[in-house]
């Protein structure tokens, strides 16, 4: 089980014992406590009662965790019992089993602690000596690990953790693209994304040394996955996977040129503190930091993913009850490989812990430290029920801090998980491995208190509660998150995640007194973070006297859903936008009231379909912007605001903080938030009750600056005669869509209005999505009068769709047409005219834009020889909301096959 550093025994894995070590019925009354020790100059064969030897050597401490379980399971139940381990390193050869023979009562638990004023080490790791110098690199051969006998994935040195080897060292490289996709399984239907691998950039991909142990870590938006390389083809630079990504994501999906990096070859070893493990020759070899010295580094490997197991099973009523860990630091476990991948739908919910429980009840881990671990910290997974983890400091884990329930419903009450206290811990630089760990994670469980942890610097959402994406009944329900402080989350490297994040229903759960702040996305696609995320199906939930500042896309997500209630937050210090209101679903309606609302920069609202609730509950809040720009709601002046019934009783005043710049966002006494019935916040109530038992531990954050906002596109003029794109390609400057079907959009040299190419566009009953396959252009024109000419041709049969959008969500359309199956061509859906199939015709609009937007458009419709069939003006937009061109797409609507073809496409603004 462990070895100390003095005592070199090996010991074996707890076996699981079927029977309850509960007092019976009848048991006689706990008596005085009794204590034992553990100690690295201890023997099994002492009595274990003695703190330390005796001096004539006859009797002293155990040795072991296994010893003294020995010893207390006789008594377990009747006797309160502590055992107490002693200062000094263990080196675990297997986990540590709590089944239910170890079990206590509440009146006479069963504590296993460190020695008061003293630190034990329990470690999972082994240490590595006999390193020796060779050039600008260090090595040391290891036989065990030979042959593949000892294979880590992670390597400490000095007390931190170390890089493995990878290309390049820092950052990531960009794929060129998917795999083409494989033909479909039946005629007519879709083809097949190639999850199996990557094309690679030309020059990104070499023959390297061992190339079958490199692996491919892949960054996709909230996720990331790795995967064991089966080939690298440099002549056609493919990177093939042992197994497809098993996600319903496929590789490349949010960005074609999606983000990537590989790891473990030796020809990656080029930057100081990366290591890389020749698992056949079993030699470590280190590129050692400056100032570091061979007879002063300490390295370990990890040998175990796991620490400890409380192994009851609720099922079949056999638990393991109060028992208490207290104390004991427990660092160096690693992770494992699957030969096909690691990957999760998100949060890496696949991920174990290295501390589990299952069929616990009433036990706790408390003022531990878990650290430099491969997988999550600590997993209340299954059938527990008032268990609690506080105190702890987790730190440099490879996925997150604290798990609580089970992705999985529970069939049965008694197999939830629930009742747990999450309380004072102290839960940073998380996701090392995993990027998508969550520091604080509930699903499927009720009834959870998560109060007074910090959390921060974590690559995805620092608390996420779940587990289902709609609003069917599920067990995550009761719980209350309180006075936490989650902050430096997100932080650039994936999307889509927040301070705190949730998902379904979640009746009766409270999100109170936190402090939510410095949460950024990685800056591609998608590019959204926000401090307090409801997400699908959320809907049940209390929100109030929450702070929230320093963040992207803004403090507040979706207040769209349903029979939520957001009260009294304050939400400032947006760099884009304050609040996302997304859509409304369904009744009862949100309640949003009697918050404050600052902004310095960016739009209150992002422009979505919330434009067109007006059944949520606004009223009583405070709105101010500082930049002395006006402030809008959406289009809306304040005033029409209220004219909706957005805001009766709400303000736009400054709230008058005492300092927002240096986020002190307490209220003067002047303060007109009172005037809406704002409560006053107390920030230091968030985080850790005793900040100065951390004061050693948190590195500094600078005060952020929000980052600007994006720059607005440049306009982009269109010219697009296909003469000098390849045939068989899609257009050079334009998107197209064709549900992996790229013949389906191709330029070709069949005909062509002029020159001799034109780009085809091919329809049938096989695409999916009546508006595939389309193409559209993104030419960003903002003012003036722009004119657009095409060349388009007709088959017969064909179902032809054009459109001019703005950038809301949901879109306004200006210009439009459509032609009909039998040649009638709509504008605007009013009939216009008919048109001939097979020939050419000529279209032409003009429309005022911005400040010269009128409401109406221009159309003209002529044959190849000029004959005019339509010429008609001031034709009303399809929305007088319409003012800016952001997209002009051309889509064909047919359900059979059809073709039309476009040429001589031209965008251009009005000389005057």
């Amino acid at each position: 089980m462990l070895t100390s550093v003095h005592a070199a025994a090996t010991l074996v894995t707890f076996a699981a014992i079927g029977a309850t070590a509960l007092a019976q019925p009848g048991a006689p009354k706990a008596t005085e406590a009794v204590t034992f020790y553990i100690a690295p100059d201890g023997r099994d064969t002492w009595s274990g009662t003695h703190a330390a030897p005796l001096p004539d050597g006859t009797d002293g401490p155990f040795a072991t965790i296994q010893r003294a379980q020995n010893a207390v399971r006789p008594k377990a139940g009747r006797q309160t019992i502590h055992v107490l381990i002693r200062e000094g390193v263990y080196y675990l050869t297997a986990p540590i089993v709590f089944t239910p023979q170890d079990s206590g009562t509440a009146e006479a638990p069963v504590t296993y602690s460190a020695f008061p004023g003293e630190t034990p080490l329990l470690s999972g790791g082994r240490p590595i000596t006999n390193v020796r110098a060779n050039g600008n690199a260090w090595i040391a051969d290891i036989p065990e690990a030979e042959n593949g006998g000892w294979v880590f994935q992670q390597l400490f040195v000095n007390g931190g953790r170390r890089p493995r080897a990878r290309h390049p060292s820092k950052g990531f490289l960009r794929m060129a693209g998917p795999l083409p996709s494989r033909p479909p399984q039946k005629e007519g239907g879709k083809p097949i994304p190639d999850k199996s691998g990557f094309l690679a950039q030309p020059g990104d991909v070499r023959t390297w040394h061992g190339s079958q142990d490199i692996r491919a870590v892949l960054i996709h938006s909230w996720e990331t996955s790795i995967h064991p390389i089966k080939a690298i083809d440099v002549t056609a630079n493919t990177v093939t996977f042992t197994a497809p990504l098993k996600e319903w994501w496929t590789v490349g999906y949010w960005e074609k040129q999606g983000r990537y990096y590989l790891e473990n070859s030796v020809d990656f070893l080029d930057t100081p503190g990366e290591w890389f493990l020749d698992t056949s020759a079993g030699r470590l070899t280190y590129m050692p930091l400056p100032g570091e010295t061979i007879e002063t580094t300490e390295f370990v490997g990890p040998v175990l993913s796991e620490f400890i197991r409380f192994a009851g099973d609720a099922a079949a009523g056999l638990f393991v009850e109060h028992v208490a860990v207290r104390g004991l630091s427990l660092q160096h476990a690693d992770w494992t490989l699957s030969p096909t991948g690691n990957s999760s739908t998100q949060a890496a919910v696949d991920v174990p812990a290295v501390i589990t429980a299952d069929g616990a009840r009433f036990c706790s881990f408390e003022d531990c430290t878990v650290a430099h671990v491969g997988n999550y910290g600590i997993w209340i997974r299954k059938g527990c029920k008032d268990c609690v983890v506080s105190g702890n400091h987790l730190y440099d884990v490879g996925a997150g801090g604290v798990r609580v329930g089970d992705a999985k419903m529970a069939e049965r009450d008694d197999e939830e998980t629930s009742r747990t206290l999450v309380h004072n811990n102290y839960i940073h630089d998380y996701g090392e491995v995993y990027a998508a760990g969550v520091g604080v994670w509930v699903a499927q469980s009720s009834h959870n208190r998560i109060t007074n942890n910090e959390i921060h610097d974590g690559y995805y959402s620092g608390i996420s509660a779940g587990w289902n994406w709609n609003k069917a009944p599920n067990r995550t329900h009761h719980n209350t998150f309180e006075r936490n402080h989650v902050h430096h989350v997100v932080r650039g490297v994936l999307s889509d995640g927040a301070g705190i994040y949730t998902l379904g229903t979640q009746t009766g759960t409270v999100i109170r007194n936190n402090l939510f702040h410095d949460i950024f996305p990685y800056m591609g696609n998608p590019t959204m973070a926000w401090g307090i995320y409801f997400d699908a199906g959320s809907n049940g939930l209390l929100a109030e006297n929450n702070i929230v500042f320093n963040t992207l896309t803004g403090g507040l997500m979706n207040t769209g859903q349903s029979n939520n209630t957001i009260r009294n937050n304050i939400f400032a210090l947006s760099a884009w936008h304050a609040v996302w209101r997304w859509r409304f679903e369904e009744p009862p309606p949100s309640t949003i009231e009697r918050n404050i609302f600052y902004l310095t920069q960016g739009a209150l609202f992002r422009p979505d379909a919330g434009a067109d609730d007006t059944v949520s509950k606004w009223d009583r809040n405070l709105y101010w912007r500082s930049d002395g720009k006006p402030l809008s709601f959406y289009d809306d002046t304040f005033v029409e605001w209220q004219a909706k019934g957005l805001g009766t009783h709400s303000l736009v005043a400054d709230p008058l903080f005492v300092n927002p710049a240096e986020h002190d966002f307490r209220l003067r006494p002047n303060s007109p938030a009172f005037k809406v019935g704002f409560t006053p916040i107390d920030p230091a109530l968030a985080g850790l009750e005793d900040k100065s038992r951390w004061a050693a531990f948190p590195r500094p954050h600078p005060i952020a600056e929000l980052p600007p906002l994006p720059p607005e596109p440049e306009p982009e003029l269109i010219h697009e005669s296909f003469e000098d794109t390849p045939i068989g390609t899609p257009p050079l400057h334009a998107f197209a869509h064709t549900e992996d079907r790229p013949e389906s959009i191709a330029v070709t040299d069949e005909l062509a209005a002029s020159g001799s190419r034109c780009l085809k566009v091919t329809d049938g009953p096989h695409f999916e999505n009546i508006w595939n396959p389309h193409v559209f252009y993104q030419p960003h024109f903002r003012d003036g009068k722009a004119v657009l000419t095409f060349d388009l041709r007709l088959e017969q049969g064909a179902v032809f769709s054009h459109a001019w959008r703005d950038a809301r969500r949901p879109f306004s359309v200006g210009p439009s047409l459509s032609i009909e199956p039998d040649g009638r061509l709509l504008a605007n859906n009013a009939l216009l005219c008919s048109v001939p199939f097979e020939q050419w015709l000529r279209v032409s609009i003009a429309c005022g834009l911005g400040a010269g937007c009128h409401g109406t458009y221009d159309l003209a419709v002529a044959t190849a020889d000029g004959t005019r069939l339509a010429d008609r003006k001031g034709i009303p937009f399809g929305s007088p909301k319409f003012r800016t061109l952001e997209w002009l797409g051309f889509v064909s609507l047919a359900r059979e096959v059809t073709t039309f073809y476009l040429d001589n496409i031209s965008l251009d603004l009005e000389k005057n």
